[in-house]
């Protein structure tokens, strides 16, 4: 599975990486910038790769437009521990 950094013109590259990591008040994320980054997301060619690559490897951030609690909810389903997580 390629990394996000070798994909060919994702149309996250031109927005900016702040972005893709809402920030948070009260423990919630800015939805205004997770609807935006979801948004660019669903229109570009990686979304399912990105997504993917997320879900195996990110605890933080927006990758092919899941968030942080999509990506959870998803390692819960699939038995996935991502390696920050066994340290813990």
């Amino acid at each position: 599975m390629r990394e996000p950094a070798k994909y060919e013109a994702p149309l996250c590259a031109s927005v900016g990486g702040d972005f893709w990591f809402p920030e948070r008040e009260g423990g919630i994320s800015n939805s205004t910038e997770m609807l935006m980054a979801q948004s660019i997301c669903r229109q570009c060619t990686h979304q399912a790769e990105c997504a993917e690559w997320g879900i195996q490897n990110e605890g933080f951030g927006i990758w092919g437009g899941l968030t942080e609690s999509n990506r959870r909810v998803i390692r819960r389903q699939r038995r996935i521990t991502l390696k920050e997580e066994k340290s813990a």
